[in-house]
């Protein structure tokens, strides 16, 4: 081994860290970029040669780039945030609604019905008062009207629900042909022995961003891609470069279903429940209908119960009552046309006697009858059991919400300790290859010093 193998040391020590300072300008550049896992060299002694029957060294040689990457960590993030985009979305969407039930002001559905019972209240004062019987109907129409409300503003985000699912499944979808187009350029770089690594990050944060509209599981191959599978029902999402795809049935306007083509083609109708989209599909198919359904029962047994109880009255024609309200629902709840005036209240109880005040006490007295759930609670303490259902709802949301924020964080805090670019660390790596190229480069002029001294000997 003479002077040119110990200049071709120091070459090669120059070039190793050349590359080894590059890799490390990548990890400051890249400090802040989203998903970014830090990368080093990893060196190891050349293979050695045999002078004059010894073996010396040749010098040093790149192993391999290697980036910082915990797979546990990966697989614990995409369960978490799957967890946080259905949490998120509920949480955010009830809150929303909240305002529909709140009865802070005197003017909501709750006094409206308290109100509506204390108008057939004040009529028992005055059987045959007109104003008193223009209250009634006045009271009747705030009554329906706030029916009517608070059943579009429910049906209004049911629909908004329902529309929300166009943009998620394109998203989706975008997200899923990101992720197989990488897997394709991963395994293509990688067969040519190139670093993947930095496409590798951009892979993994799409997995993680998909993860939040769905649930998903992912497993790495050896050959570097990543196949995704969908949590509900277990279709393959993508395979390889290979990706499946969201679409959305719109037989019924406003009520989409959602259909999945998975990676080999086959098309099914699964249930997403998990995620965003599994958020999303609840509040439109069960918790926000839910809601609806209680305004629909509390609306119908009123109209039921003072129907019932007016009918067995007589109007100031003497005429015996009809109904009072029409439709069966918080949207369809009305004054009945047959009302047509102060006069067709059937307040009296006895025929002839206009002055007999004892169907309109009989009215008033049903806000007080348990006739909701069952037998087991008025008007009143039904709608205020609502309203308290509602606010532990939200309430409910919003605390999973920040537990879930909360872990998330405490993930990602893992994962940024573990693949996170430390600066103090890259600069103290950078001195380090600094002095080591210099260190090569004074190798190559010693080496270039000790062959002049030679030649010159020679001449």
């Amino acid at each position: 081994m003479g002077l040119s193998a110990a200049m071709e040391i120091g070459k090669n020590g120059l070039n190793i860290y050349s590359v080894a300072t590059e890799v490390t300008s990548e990890n400051i550049a890249n400090v802040n970029t989203p998903g970014y896992s830090r990368q080093r060299v990893v060196l190891e002694s050349a293979p050695p040669t045999t002078a004059n029957g010894f073996p010396l060294g040749t010098g040093v040689k790149i192993s391999t780039v290697e980036r910082y990457y915990d797979g546990l960590l990966q697989k614990q993030l995409i369960n978490a945030q799957s967890t946080q985009g259905y949490d998120t979305t509920k949480s955010t969407v009830l809150q929303q609604i909240e305002p529909t039930f709140n009865e802070v002001s005197n003017d909501g559905l709750g006094a409206a019905i308290s109100n509506f019972f204390g108008a057939w209240q004040d009529l028992t004062l005055n059987p045959a008062g007109s104003a008193e019987r223009q209250a009634v109907l006045s009271r009747t129409q705030i009554l329906t009207d706030n029916f009517k409300a608070v059943s579009t503003t429910l049906t209004d985000s049911i629909n908004t629900q329902n529309d929300s699912l166009v943009p998620l499944t394109d998203s989706i979808n975008a997200t899923l042909k990101n992720i197989a187009q990488l897997n394709g350029q991963i395994k293509t770089t990688e067969l040519v022995s190139g670093n993947a690594n930095e496409i590798r990050d951009q892979r993994d944060q799409l997995i993680r961003d998909l993860s939040q509209q769905i649930g998903i599981t992912a497993k790495e191959n050896s050959d570097g891609t990543t196949d995704v599978t969908y949590a509900d029902g277990g279709a393959a999402l993508v395979t390889g470069a290979t990706a499946g795809s969201f679409s959305l049935d719109k037989t019924l306007p406003t009520k989409f279903v959602v259909t999945l083509t998975d990676t080999s083609g086959a098309v099914t109708a699964p249930t997403p429940t998990t995620g965003q989209l599994g958020a999303t599909v609840a509040l439109r198919d069960t918790i926000i209908p839910g809601y609806r359904d209680k305004v629909d029962a509390l609306a119908s047994t009123i109209a039921t119960t003072v129907n019932d109880q007016h009918k067995l009255g007589f109007d100031q024609s003497g005429s015996a009552g009809g109904n009072f309200f029409t439709g069966t629902t918080a949207a369809t709840i009305s004054l009945d046309a047959g009302i047509t005036g102060t006069d067709k209240i059937a307040a009296s109880g006895t025929l002839g006697l206009l002055g007999d005040n004892s169907n309109a006490l009989a009215l008033a007295q049903l806000q007080n009858q348990k006739v909701m759930s069952g037998n087991t609670a008025t008007f009143g303490s039904y709608f205020t059991g609502l309203v308290s259902s509602v606010g532990l709802d939200v309430q409910s949301a919003k605390s999973t919400e920040t537990q879930d924020i909360a872990f998330t964080k405490q993930l990602t805090t893992l994962r940024e300790s573990n693949s996170g670019v430390s600066l103090d660390e890259e600069l103290t790596n950078l001195i380090k290859y600094q002095r080591s190229y210099q260190a090569s480069s004074k190798l190559i002029t010693t080496a270039t010093e000790m062959m002049d001294t030679v030649i010159a000997m020679i001449r």
